[in-house]
């Protein structure tokens, strides 16, 4: 049914009393439509939809303990663009990576990094000062207290409760470091971003297997498709038989941690680290 204003000849008075609650049941009934259509089937608040769902799903779950489900729910949202959700992910990764050891730890701060930069990179200010935090603690990537307030300061831009963080951060720093971080710090606000904070980790690799290893002293040595090598060298090894690359093939790798369950390995030409597992004897 359509309602519509018409310039018509006044009705008598009790034609016009019918015509009034004619008009008034029928607003009523509209508007009850589209305040139901507006909220969930359980009575609740209006439904929220698109990217958004995902983002409160999330933060449900998370306040009822259920991280993996919220993790989940954040993945979704960032997925699909969502930058609020992108921050979350980021936060919960952030949260669930100092807690752990070894190479899960390794795994999740990655992870976390890599949404937290997707968030900052969209101006998200607590994203901005995750990052912060990370550069300045050397948490999940190497200490920098440049770039560290570099991300600050974009974070205060945006949200003047981190300009007393970035106060006590100026301090430790030489003049020229902070010349340097202001001058990023303005790169980063006209929309030059860097290539990323860290590089992401890929959980092993078919054609990489760490065959044993070995201290001396404080240094460890690896066994890496029949090569040794330590943190900070380099070789050339014969790549493992897999399903996607022929035997024999050989890969230039470098190592840059090993831990007590794993080995961080970089292959030459690719953009992803590999974190291999070391099987305890």
């Amino acid at each position: 049914m359509r309602l519509s204003w018409q310039k018509s000849i006044p009705s008598p008075p009790q034609r016009q009393n019918r015509l009034f609650n004619g008009l008034s049941i029928a607003v009523i009934l509209l508007l009850t439509c589209f305040w139901g259509s507006s909220r969930s089937a359980a009575g609740g608040p209006p439904t929220v939809e698109g990217p958004e769902k995902w983002v409160v799903q999330g933060n449900g779950f998370r306040s009822e303990g259920k991280v993996t489900e919220a993790l989940w729910a954040y993945r979704q949202a960032a997925k699909a663009g969502n930058v609020a959700g992108a921050f979350a992910a980021g936060d919960l990764l952030f949260v669930q990576g100092q807690a752990e050891h070894g190479g899960e730890r390794v795994l999740k701060l990655s992870d976390s990094l890599g949404y937290l930069f997707l968030a900052a990179t969209n101006r998200h200010p607590q994203a901005c000062a995750r990052l912060a935090d990370a550069l300045q603690n050397g948490i999940g990537v190497p200490t920098n207290l440049v770039c560290a307030y570099a991300w600050l300061k974009l974070a205060a831009q945006y949200n003047s409760s981190f300009k007393a963080d970035l106060d006590r951060l100026v301090v430790q720093l030489e003049p020229g470091d902070v010349i340097s971080a202001q001058k990023m710090a303005g790169q980063f606000i006209s929309g030059n971003w860097p290539g990323g904070v860290v590089r992401p980790v890929d959980r092993g690799d078919a054609r990489l297997v760490v065959q044993g290893m070995s201290r001396n002293g404080h240094e460890f040595l690896i066994i890496l498709n029949g090569g040794s090598l330590t943190v900070g060298e380099k070789v050339n090894v014969a790549s493992v038989k897999s399903s996607k690359h022929l035997e024999g093939e050989r890969l230039a790798v470098s190592c840059l941690e090993i831990g007590a369950d794993y080995a961080l390995i970089a292959v030459a030409g690719e953009p992803n680290l590999k974190l291999l597992p070391i099987a305890s004897r």
